[in-house]
């Protein structure tokens, strides 16, 4: 395993991790010559860069609310953020952990925001710029949308848990778990993506479990 520390949080990188990233490079790596190595080299550095800017959106907000400190873990989901609550509290309030959960994707659409500036620029005639661009754009603005969506784990299912009141807090779930598999038929049926359909079948078997009071739905 792989341990750093980057702007003061600590990082961990499971080599399951690196699994996801040859996984999501196939495509590339099914194509001959060297140009093939350089866009799987590229889409690697691309998405290991990517979700640790976007867990430090994370981190950076837990710090702002007075967390004692923060851990990034990258694993074979993706990314994870996580440690203790504030100092003196023990827990985020409702809308700290709002803000929090929200943090991630923000910074990801910043990126992928900031990256969109060179379309307008002259390098965009190059045709590893449009690569670079192109799978910035997919893995900063397209997964960020995708991580939005209200199902637990994923970001947007922690802002609608967040956002739900108490005494209706049993729908998040189910609301997960039926869009969760909604999801998986459409990346299975309609963009035939065995990942996208695996992914989310995983998901909607997460909050089945939470449903049914059988785990956490973690990952």
């Amino acid at each position: 395993m792989l341990s750093f520390r980057l702007f003061g949080f600590q990082v961990r990188i499971e080599w399951m991790f690196w699994l996801l990233c040859v996984l999501l490079g196939m495509p590339f790596l099914q194509q001959d010559g060297p140009k093939a190595l350089g866009q799987f080299l590229m889409i690697t550095a691309i998405v290991l860069g990517s979700i640790l800017w976007h867990e430090l959106g994370h981190a950076w907000a837990r710090k702002y609310f007075r967390a004692p400190w923060s851990e990034i873990l990258l694993y074979g989901f993706g990314g994870l953020c996580s440690g203790p609550g504030p100092s003196g509290r023990g827990r985020f309030t409702r809308w700290e952990s709002v803000i929090i959960a929200a943090a991630g994707p923000a910074a990801s659409l910043l990126l992928g925001g900031l990256t969109a500036l060179i379309l307008f620029t002259p390098g965009m005639q190059d045709p590893w710029v449009r690569f670079f661009v192109g799978q910035m754009l997919w893995v900063n603005v397209g997964w960020a949308i995708l991580n939005l969506l209200p199902i637990l784990p994923l970001d947007g299912g922690h802002i609608f848990s967040g956002l739900t009141p108490d005494r209706h807090r049993s729908i998040v779930p189910k609301v997960g778990f039926v869009l969760a598999l909604v999801m998986a038929a459409v990346g299975l049926l309609i963009f035939q993506s065995f990942f996208t359909a695996v992914m989310f079948g995983l998901l909607a078997h997460g909050n089945w479990q939470r449903m049914k009071g059988l785990g956490t739905g973690h990952f």
